[in-house]
């Protein structure tokens, strides 16, 4: 049952309340859900690189069994998420991937022939990027911006709103880079979903400390029109996910966890998989008169 405490001071990013915020859970921090707008989130937020860096071990036996292991599913992924956003941008061809870790997306892009650029601010995973696949990567955050960049036709922020401690900054920022026609696409877990009711506080984006957002479908329609986008598309598509993967986030006993993951390893197969807790979110700015 959720925890009857009100959060006092805790203000919504998403409408400003303050007053009678409930706490929900406690976990590595308290989850709170605000009592106007119903946005969920921890607190304190996390900013980046503060408290969580996104060090080799964050990938690497920490929030992933072994990334780097993940690529092949990674861009068999990001082959179906391309095909969508060349019917929706078909006029132009350059991509900037927010939070693009190791660049698996960005290489499948390239491969495609997308003019491509990455931030990252994790610089273990730009230079990974860098200097392995040789890609555009700055190791920066959207948010953080000190320079101007050139327009770009689509935007991609996969798996990575949740991470920030502004997203709507990082929302104004990416609308002023991008192109008149261009298209914005983010991946978030759905904190509506029935896996997460049944769930609860074991929920697995639970898991992840430097998760500081949990957006449901109202929630995330709100914030990008606040923000000046008109959604084009909201799914909640499956997608490949490796075994080690799978293992790794299973909730299984370390013991049996530990060895299947050994196993896995071997060859390391990908899986369909789709739980419906995680939205796709396609999106373009309103025009201005």
């Amino acid at each position: 049952m959720p925890n009857s405490q009100t959060a006092p001071g805790s203000e919504c990013l998403l409408c400003g309340n303050l007053a009678g915020n409930q706490i929900l859970f406690e976990l590595t921090r308290p989850i709170i859900r605000c009592a106007a707008c119903g946005l969920v989130y921890a607190s304190p937020i996390v900013g980046e690189g503060g408290d969580h860096d996104y060090t080799e071990s964050y990938y690497r036996q920490g929030v992933y069994a072994d990334y780097l292991s993940d690529r092949e599913a990674i861009r068999r992924n990001a082959g179906r998420a391309l095909k969508d956003l060349e019917r929706l941008a078909p006029g132009g061809r350059t991509l900037l991937d927010v939070g693009c870790a190791t660049g698996f997306f960005l290489e499948a892009a390239r491969d495609k022939g997308w003019k491509v650029r990455g931030l990252e601010i994790s610089e273990y995973a730009s230079e990974y990027a860098r200097e392995e696949l040789r890609l555009d990567v700055e190791s920066a955050s959207i948010t953080t911006l000190t320079r101007d960049y050139p327009k770009f036709d689509v935007i991609t922020l996969w798996d990575t709103i949740e991470h920030l401690d502004r997203p709507d900054v990082a929302l104004a920022n990416a609308r002023l880079m991008m192109r008149d026609k261009g298209v914005l696409v983010l991946s978030t877990g759905d904190y509506g979903s029935l896996l997460r009711r049944v769930s609860g506080k074991r929920w697995r984006l639970f898991a992840d400390p430097t998760h500081n957002f949990f957006f449901d479908e109202r929630t995330i329609k709100r914030l990008l029109s606040q923000m000046g986008y008109e959604i084009i598309r909201l799914m909640r598509r499956g997608k490949w996910v490796s075994l080690s993967m799978i293992l790794h986030q299973s909730g299984l006993p370390p013991a049996v966890r530990d060895r299947g993951l050994l196993i896995a390893r071997r060859w390391n197969p990908s899986l369909y998989v789709n739980l419906r807790d995680v939205m796709t979110v396609f999106a373009r700015p309103v025009r201005t008169s």
